[in-house]
């Protein structure tokens, strides 16, 4: 008698560091010796994960944010996008905590001139000329026309979001993103990072309050660094789930087919689904 066995096939990394290391010449002048600020770091970052990074400050933090974007390269060993040597096989977005553009904007041009600079990175990348739909996603319906000095912690850190979402990444780096949030903002920012993590995105937060951070819930791992390696990576609880929890769009929920989506001129900002479309949290 012949058994029939299924097996499922890995997935594939969104960003591999393998055995990496950077080295550092800090100041504006050149003079300084190198420091490292990663040691042979190797971590893998999969789609839909919610990862929190934490660290003091000076534990590589940054460096790690800024080879996991493919805005600088390691000194030695590889970084992989999605089994590709160039970031933008996922097109990777780094965030903080607030836009930088002027406070006199209104949250609708400084959505339009982060769409446009995308534009000047990569003329391949159509960010949407509509963004009214993003901004109901991430909760800001109704305040398009609000400068950005008037909006709160959490609603500026919304808006970093929705520019983060612009060019429909795979990799959602932030750079303490919670710096100016209270407790209750803080959830609630947390909160829109796992729906972000649940259309398949992979979000990676960097931090120094890691602990108050993942006493929130809905955190796959806990990663630390400590001058410049990784010292623990561990799941905060139990197996990642391989069905991401409800996504950012509003369409009633439906099993479908996984399809490759392309952002032509023009079109709405859409995220390639895992499993299946849900309504928003």
């Amino acid at each position: 008698m012949t058994s029939l066995t299924t097996t499922t096939a890995a997935p594939t990394p969104v960003v591999e560091l393998l055995d990496v290391s950077r080295r550092w010449r800090p100041g504006i002048l050149g003079v300084a010796p190198e420091v490292d600020a990663l040691r042979r770091v190797t971590l893998q970052l999969f789609p839909g994960e919610l990862v929190v990074l934490a660290g003091a400050a000076g534990a590589g933090k940054s460096a790690l944010l800024l080879l996991a974007t493919g805005e600088v390269a390691p000194t030695s060993g590889v970084v992989r996008w999605a089994d590709r040597d160039e970031p933008s096989a996922v097109r990777p977005q780094r965030i903080g905590a607030r836009p930088w553009e002027y406070a006199f904007l209104s949250v609708r041009q400084a959505i339009a001139f982060h769409a446009g600079q995308l534009l000047l990175q990569d003329a391949r990348l159509h960010p949407p000329t509509r963004f009214l739909p993003l901004l109901r996603r991430v909760g800001l319906h109704g305040r398009s026309r609000t400068r950005l000095g008037e909006l709160s912690a959490l609603d500026a850190f919304r808006v970093v979001v929705a520019q983060g979402l612009l060019a429909r990444p795979s990799l959602l780096c932030c750079d303490e993103p919670f710096a100016f949030c209270g407790p209750t903002e803080r959830a609630q920012a947390l909160q829109l990072l796992r729906r972000v993590a649940g259309a398949g995105i992979a979000v990676l937060i960097a931090t120094r309050d890691a602990e108050a951070i993942a006493s929130l819930g809905g955190i796959d791992r806990i990663v630390r660094l400590r001058a410049g390696r990784i010292v623990r990576d561990r799941p905060t609880s139990g197996p990642r789930p391989l069905v991401p929890p409800p996504s950012l769009t509003g369409t009633p929920a439906r099993r479908r087919v996984r399809r490759i989506t392309t952002l032509a001129r023009g079109a709405e900002p859409t995220i390639p689904r895992v499993a299946e479309e849900r309504p928003p949290v």
